[in-house]
């Protein structure tokens, strides 16, 4: 029978987006109404409806941190909360009512308003097919690809597999006993994992209902972050469905992407990696949303701190929020979460140089409320794992790379030392290409502030400060647990989207006064716009397109992948939860065994995956044991069953490029297979 994964994919995916509103929309609306935060009950219902999930993202991930160790209790709190909501909509329903009943017949009134709200209900729409036909696999007859996202995916959806099973999670990839707390800025994942729960839907489609979300999330904070961090107060409607639009808009990175593809390298599978990236927004959304909605929660918490209120209530309330706010936010993303307090620390001390002194108080003890909050976070994510995974520190100090000149500068002119003063040199060049249409805004908003056409508010010295942090950090900190600077990635998000807000009020304002800017600059700005949206197109298309056109040329892979999968999926109905499953962890098929699987390894991959938890020390006897099961000697391929009573494997499945699979005589062809395909065998073993 001809399975249609993406048939699957798109309704499974579908159905996760709808049910993690009770988990994020929800609670986010029960705890607007409950607390008042930044007025929510004086609010329209169309703010409200746009505040509740960036409220929800705000709390819940720390809530589920604390209290998933008693299961009973955390449905209890998720039942009241939806009862609550359910009494407040009845509520909400019969005011409206009789307030219609009150004020009689009258003519139609806020037609254009109501169209807005059309508009962006469409586009949070359109958002959601886009990225649920981006992440979901796609199925050509009995070939599956997955999207370039799957990269990323796989390992997050393992670690959603894993909250499944318990929470705290442990770590998927060095199942067994003793257990390895997982060790990662897992929130998110958590939050998935309730919809497995709930429904029984895969933790892999969880994953990939929650992009949706993540988009969700960013579209409502930027009515809020207009209103309170640009100072838009008039027209916020019309703004925000600017800012909406340049959410499509990404930096100059198609221009030095077409120039290597035509002269050094074969296609890119995502665009940003030409560079040491600024990501665009839809592809960060598209990766790894739990970033932007650790930016959410952060921007959030800074926002109900400085909420004017003269009730000292109100003022605890926000305190409380904010702290909890933090605490989720360094769960969600520990490299968002450090930029942003590096952000807090300088806005505060511009605050002492300025004598705002009432800005501390609410501040300081929100911190300390966080930091008491986080510390089970803390001591996750600082537990083993560190120096024996191979990496010295977190971060170091090094300047931003700009990779395509240093190959140009040592390929055309033999520079080769010291290239750290050439990285230094073409800082504005890298960021140019980086940001493009975002860096002309910032210069036009530099030049409004001196020319005194725009006022040094305290918000928008704070956005200022954003700013500045996301450049100092991304230019002269590198993170050092990967290859990858992922530091370099994520400290700009927060940069990006108050970029991304005064592009939309610089926008508004050209359309409305084209006088405003001269024509010579509204000419380049039009260009770095078409350049951008043209960027994110190409991106979208890419990394849909790229294992089908660039990697799969025989169609061996995507034959190979659809038999894996549905080997997965008939191991699903078999298996307990807890089963753990072990394939080859030196496969070049990794990332489809994780995106598939939905169960523990003893070796998820190499080396454990101790960066995620546990000690190399104890990782390398089983690594070696295993690995002799799939790369045996000629004639020595030995049974399985020692091994895996050793390591507590149930299931161990071998895949045709596997060495072990190549010899006759091995267990691959000795012993009764619990399922098999021209691809695929899988056997118990041990006990």
């Amino acid at each position: 029978m001809l399975h249609n994964f993406t048939v699957i994919d798109v309704f499974g995916g579908t159905a996760a987006a709808l049910l993690l509103a009770p988990f994020v929309f929800v609670p986010g609306y029960v705890a607007g109404w409950s607390t008042n935060i930044l007025e929510f009950r004086r609010e329209r219902p169309a703010m409200r409806v746009l505040l509740s999930t960036p409220l929800g993202v705000a709390v819940v991930p720390i809530l589920i941190f604390l209290l998933g160790r008693y299961p009973r209790v955390l449905w209890l709190l998720f039942g009241a909360v939806w009862i609550a909501f359910a009494v407040l909509l009845v509520w909400e329903r019969g005011l409206a009512t009789s307030r219609e009943m009150r004020a009689g017949p009258t003519a139609s009134r806020g037609e254009r308003p109501r169209s807005r709200v059309q508009i962006g209900l469409a586009i949070a729409l359109g958002w959601a097919m886009l990225a649920i036909f981006s992440v979901a696999d796609l199925q050509l007859g009995h070939r599956l690809y997955s999207s370039v996202t799957a990269f990323d995916h796989s390992v997050r959806s393992a670690m959603t597999a894993a909250a499944v099973r318990g929470i705290p999670p442990t770590n998927p990839f060095f199942a067994g006993q003793p257990p390895v707390m997982l060790r990662y800025h897992y929130f998110w994942m958590m939050v998935c994992s309730l919809v497995t729960r709930l429904s029984g839907i895969t933790p892999r489609l969880g994953m990939l209902g929650s992009t949706v979300w993540g988009g969700i999330a960013l579209l409502s904070l930027i009515p809020i972050g207009l209103r309170y961090l640009a100072g838009v107060r008039e027209g916020l409607g019309r703004v925000t469905l600017t800012g909406f639009a340049l959410l499509t808009v990404t930096g100059l990175d198609l221009l030095p992407v077409l120039y290597i593809s035509h002269f050094q390298a074969p296609v890119y599978a995502d665009m940003e990696w030409w560079n040491v990236q600024i990501t665009s927004w839809v592809d960060v959304l598209l990766w790894t949303p739990h970033h932007v909605l650790a930016l959410i929660a952060c921007v959030m918490g800074f926002l109900v701190l400085r909420q004017a209120t003269r009730s000292r209530w109100q003022r605890a309330i926000n305190v409380g929020f904010a702290a909890l706010a933090f605490a989720s936010a360094c769960g969600l993303s520990t490299l968002v979460t450090l930029t942003f307090a590096v952000f807090l620390f300088l806005w505060l001390a511009v605050a002492a140089g300025r004598g705002w002194w009432d800005e501390w108080p609410p501040f300081l003890v929100a911190g300390a409320l966080a930091l008491l909050i986080s510390l089970p976070t803390l001591r996750m994510l600082l537990g083993p794992g560190g120096s024996e995974s191979g990496y010295h520190g977190f971060f170091g100090l090094a300047v931003r790379q700009f990779p395509l000149a240093m190959r140009m500068l040592t390929r055309h002119f033999g520079w080769r030392k010291h290239l750290w003063i050439a990285n230094l040199l073409l800082l504005p060049l890298n960021y140019f290409l980086e940001l493009g249409f975002y860096l002309l805004v910032a210069g036009l908003r530099l030049r409004a502030i001196r020319a005194g056409k725009l006022r040094l508010t305290r918000e928008e010295t704070a956005a200022w400060i954003m700013v500045a942090t996301s450049f100092l950090i991304g230019s002269f900190v590198r993170s050092n647990t990967l290859a990858t600077n992922d530091i370099g990635w994520r400290c700009f998000l927060q940069a990006q989207f108050v970029l991304l807000l005064w592009g939309a009020v610089l926008l508004d304002r050209g359309w409305a006064r084209p006088t405003s800017l001269t024509p010579r600059c509204w000419r380049v700005a039009s260009v770095m716009l078409l350049v951008g949206v043209l960027g994110t197109a190409y991106q979208v298309v890419t990394l849909r397109l790229y294992p089908v056109e660039w990697v799969d040329a025989d169609g061996l892979a995507g034959k190979r992948i659809y038999a894996l999968r549905a080997a997965y999926e008939r191991l699903a109905t078999q298996l307990p939860r807890d089963a753990i499953v072990q394939y080859n962890p030196e496969t070049d098929m990794q990332e489809s065994h994780l995106f598939y699987s939905g169960h523990g390894a003893a070796v998820g991959m190499p080396r454990c995956g101790v960066v995620f938890g546990g000690r190399a020390s104890l990782c390398e006897p089983r690594a070696a044991a295993v690995e002799s099961l799939f790369h045996p000697s000629p004639g020595r391929a030995a049974p399985p069953d020692s091994v895996c009573r050793a390591y507590g494997i149930d299931v161990i499945l071998a895949v045709d490029t596997d060495p072990v699979w190549k010899q006759p005589e091995s267990w691959v062809w000795t012993r009764p297979p619990l399922l098999a395909n021209s691809y695929v065998r899988a056997f118990r073993c041990g006990d």
